[in-house]
């Protein structure tokens, strides 16, 4: 890189959180199967559905309504209506309670297995008084305020600096989280930058609502931790590739 501190004058930065701020231990899909054969150990039936008969269901309804564009409050309550949807097609009783439950150990299942990577905590205290800290992310609410406070981040992100989509055509790479955000803080897209580990939503998203963006496309080659940072340019803007999250340290005065 020609500047020695090339991210000097934000004054924001905005993180994705699955696979950036923590990693995934379980797949949305193994947590679903889980949990229905919790549910399905407790009955005492032989003719219930199995959990990839569930699964297949849900999902087939999930591609749909997004398909659709379906407009909902939150993402979470499409989850639940597609699987309202998958226990009518399978012919299982249920009730609102028992939708609403399942989906919610779903989400503590999958939260309970993920990690945080090294230095995290380190890279946010060290960031937080150089600048705002800010959440742009296309999971639940819901979803991303429960790993906040599993892995202790939530001081560094305040409730009115988490942004996450309504609707699914809300969701990263459309603009609509990034000038939404831009927006609450006051700012222009030049003085806020973007990190994430998802070049189409993270850094494509944000070059098209006019912001910089970290890339973080961590390298499982053992030589990854000497590399350094790349600069490159994507449009009228500067994308930063970066192989550890405390990389982020090295971009700012």
């Amino acid at each position: 890189m020609t500047e020695d501190k090339p991210l000097s004058g934000k004054q924001a930065v905005f993180f994705d959180v699955n696979q950036t701020l923590v990693v995934r231990g379980l797949s949305f899909e193994a947590s679903f199967r889980e949990v229905w054969s919790r549910y399905t150990a407790r009955w005492s039936t032989d003719d219930t559905p199995d959990a990839g008969q569930l699964w297949q269901a849900y999902i087939g309804k999930w591609h749909h309504r997004k398909k659709a564009r379906a407009t909902f409050k939150q993402l979470d309550e499409l989850q639940q209506q597609c699987l309202r949807e998958a226990f009518e097609e399978q012919q299982i009783p249920f009730s609102s309670a028992m939708t609403r439950d399942f989906m919610k150990e779903v989400l503590q299942l999958q939260v309970s297995a993920k990690t945080m990577p090294p230095h995290t905590l380190e890279t946010l205290a060290a960031l937080a008084p150089r600048c705002k800290l800010a959440i742009i992310s296309n999971s639940p609410r819901a979803e991303v305020m429960l790993l906040l406070q599993r892995f202790g981040l939530h001081p560094f992100f305040p409730q009115e600096r988490i942004y996450t989509a309504l609707k699914p055509a809300d969701k990263k790479p459309a603009p609509l989280l990034f000038k939404t955000a831009l927006q609450a803080l006051q700012l222009p897209p030049r003085h806020a930058v973007m990190v994430g580990n998802s070049w189409k939503h993270d850094v494509c998203g944000a070059v098209k609502a006019g912001l910089d963006a970290v890339w973080l496309h961590e390298d499982r080659d053992s030589a990854a931790e000497g590399k350094k940072i790349s600069q490159h340019r994507l449009g009228k803007r500067k994308v930063y590739l970066i192989r550890r999250l405390d990389q982020m340290l090295d971009l700012f005065p």
